[in-house]
């Protein structure tokens, strides 16, 4: 049986090999990702995005959950800087018209 953070890396090295293949973890991979954190919890998140990057369910999804992750990582410049990328790659795909792009309005958080 593996401890919590194996069984994320786990699945976010599924993910990484098979974007499509997330959608039947998600669950699993949210729940373990908020309670292991940290750089399995990263790079589960980042599986996520990259999966709907390929295969956006609805026009919002991208944008939303990539703004999510900006707002939950604001505070931590290391982790940022990883997302910075996606979003240069969301903002490429939006313009080139594979990515319909969109607004999120985001309320400030506090805290």
């Amino acid at each position: 049986m593996q401890d919590p953070a194996q069984r994320l890396v786990a699945l976010a090295e599924l993910g990484e090999t098979d974007p499509a293949g997330i959608a039947s973890h998600r669950a699993e991979g949210d729940a373990l990702a908020m309670e292991v954190g940290g750089d399995p919890g990263l790079r589960w998140r980042i599986a996520v995005l990259r999966s709907l990057i390929a295969s956006p369910p609805d026009d919002d999804a991208v944008r939303e959950l990539y703004g999510e992750l900006v707002d939950r990582y604001r505070d931590d410049p290391t982790r940022l800087a990883q997302l910075r990328p996606l979003g240069d790659e969301i903002r490429r795909l939006e313009s080139e018209g594979v990515l319909a792009s969109t607004l999120v309005a985001r309320s400030p958080r506090s805290g």
